[in-house]
């Protein structure tokens, strides 16, 4: 790491002078400088603040449809495992055996009764909690004793659901979930979510920072220069300015017109007043958990980091009851599907050129429009204050 890059990460002068910038009106500021793009010791701070300190996507419930099934993922560079439970709560664990640090689970599984330890086989169940160390006080003197299992129990991390989404909180210090999504719920209380169901999922690998993959999703500002007929469908005079709540960012637009890319022909959510009849919404739960709504649609859009300049992208579709799966809706759902697919790509590459561009010294932090970048400053600040 360089001089000037550990400086910026570690000096209070820097911080200050950082966050002086952020506190400006847009015009007159910017936001977060190259490093915080570049730098692998950056990333690595972000893993154990950013994304250990507050609620962060996990999975899926519908990945986990019964109890039994189990699903590893990695959450701020742990190894975590998901599960539902046989009273059919899914559960989170760090996933590693207590005795010698063995990963238990590498891949998806279902019909677990258990979880067995590949290098000792010692045993836990699915509420984590010790069953067995075979051999343990010597051959065939095996440990079953409730009294001493316990201190060995799989370690918790606290988990909640909302909707279809599994969120976890490494540090568990968050406040409660729904106080956390308590903004966007009630913005969003006329939709009724029991109604989605998932159709399809798309993925995206990036050579680029998850930051900018976020920063794009939120910012409208690109719509008229990258997606042409995205600006024929609403045009950037008709575009409200993002704005933010805390650790949400939003925006949003009504649309005069329908189109079989956005969904035309596809049931929309049920008693729906007629403001949201014509009405598409943007959320971003910091840091990075993102969805689109639409009165026939849902697509969240969640960002992996993979390293300081690589990310992947997961979009998962939801429509509204037969609209996710009935034969009749067939051919709409796949218009959408491909008109998502398609406008990402574009994004892609929106995306992987301003990662290019953080290399440039004649960068650090932006000019920004007034009009369309405070969302953007917001974000720079949830990261410095994170981190």
């Amino acid at each position: 790491m360089s001089d000037i890059v550990a400086d910026w990460i570690s000096s209070d002068v820097l911080d200050a002078g950082l966050k002086r910038r952020l506190a400006l009106p847009a015009a007159e500021g910017s936001c977060l400088p190259n490093a915080a793009y570049t730098s692998a010791e950056f990333h690595r701070r972000e893993q154990h603040t950013v994304f250990r300190n507050t609620w962060v996507f996990a999975g899926f419930t519908h990945q986990l449809p019964k109890a039994g099934d189990v699903l590893p993922v990695e959450i701020a560079g742990q190894p975590l495992v998901l599960v539902r439970d046989d009273a059919g709560r899914v559960r989170a664990f760090h996933n590693v055996c207590r005795h010698r640090g063995a990963k238990l689970v590498s891949e998806a599984r279902s019909g677990v009764s258990r979880f067995v330890c590949p290098n000792h086989s010692w045993s836990y169940g699915l509420d984590g909690r010790l069953l067995a160390r075979p051999h343990f006080f010597g051959g065939d003197r095996h440990d079953v004793n409730r009294a001493q299992c316990h201190r060995a129990d799989l370690v918790k991390v606290r988990c909640n659901v909302w909707h279809d989404w599994i969120f976890v909180n490494l540090g568990g210090e968050a406040d409660d979930l729904p106080e956390h999504t308590r903004f966007i719920r009630e913005r969003l209380a006329d939709h009724d979510f029991t109604q989605l169901r998932v159709a399809e999922t798309l993925q995206f690998d990036l050579n680029a920072n998850w930051k900018l993959a976020i920063e794009n999703f939120i910012e409208p500002y690109h719509v008229f220069a990258c997606h042409p007929w995205l600006n024929t469908f609403v045009s950037m005079a008709e575009r409200e300015p993002p704005g933010f709540q805390g650790h949400v960012l939003f925006c949003g637009y009504r649309f005069s017109r329908t189109d079989p890319a956005r969904g035309e022909g596809l049931p929309y959510f049920p008693d729906l007043p007629e403001a949201r009849r014509m009405r598409g919404d943007w959320f971003v739960l910091f840091p990075n958990f993102a969805f689109e709504i639409f009165p026939d649609q849902v697509a969240v859009f969640v960002v992996t980091p993979l390293g300081a300049g690589r990310c992947r992208e997961t979009i998962a579709l939801y429509f509204v009851g037969e609209g996710a799966d009935g034969a009749r809706y067939a051919e709409a759902r796949e218009r959408v599907v491909r008109s998502w697919r398609d406008l990402n790509l574009e994004d892609v590459g929106v995306v992987e050129r301003m990662q290019a561009g953080r290399a440039s010294d004649g960068f650090d932090g932006g000019v920004l429009s007034p009009y369309w970048d405070p969302v953007l400053q917001q974000f720079a600040r949830l990261v410095a204050d994170a981190v």
